[in-house]
């Protein structure tokens, strides 16, 4: 019997947030920004659902990795620059595509053997345990890039980016058309 850990992601921003609280404040860094993280991660559950909608419902059935195959160069790399559009600071962009590859690298590693052969689709569970995985992965990258991302992190840079995250285009639009992009590809990967 496996036991899988669920934490709201509030509960793992908290936690999160608590342990590099002396690290933020010495790092000036700015609240903005840490509205940027807390944004960022109060919508994966959204994202999932979206997911099912969109990807599993359609009958995909996408596995770890479709992310070389399709994902990596048709929605995450467009996704990062589209951020940085109005950033004039190529380190960032580098940044976020270093901090994209390490969630990858640690998703493959860590949540692909959660799948046991099946697909992310497979059923509730296999969606819910690999979303969950998903999510711990992501922090677990942002902490290991934090080194490279807090310097980036000045407040004009914040104030940007929490303004494109705050608009519904990137959760209702961009990011469903993004899954239905795939949805139309997937069973030729």
């Amino acid at each position: 019997m496996r036991l899988h850990l669920h934490l709201p992601p509030s509960l793992l921003l908290t936690t999160t947030l608590f342990l590099l609280l002396p690290l933020l404040t010495t790092a000036k860094f700015s609240p903005l920004c840490i509205r940027v993280l807390t944004t960022l991660t109060g919508r994966p559950n959204d994202i999932f659902t979206k997911f099912q909608r969109e990807v599993c419902d359609k009958g995909c059935q996408p596995t770890v990795p479709h992310w070389d195959l399709w994902t990596r160069n048709n929605t995450f790399l467009p996704a990062v620059r589209s951020l940085m559009e109005h950033v004039d600071n190529p380190r960032q962009e580098e940044a976020m595509v270093r901090l994209g590859d390490d969630v990858a690298d640690v998703i493959k590693r860590q949540c692909g053997p959660l799948l046991q052969g099946r697909d992310i689709c497979s059923d509730d569970e296999t969606l819910a345990a690999f979303g969950t995985c998903f999510k711990k992965g992501f922090v677990r990258a942002a902490l290991s890039n934090l080194p490279t991302l807090l310097p980036l992190a000045r407040e004009e840079v914040c104030r940007e980016q929490l303004e494109w995250l705050k608009k519904d285009e990137l959760w209702e639009v961009i990011i469903p058309g993004k899954m239905r992009e795939y949805a139309g590809v997937c069973r030729g990967l």
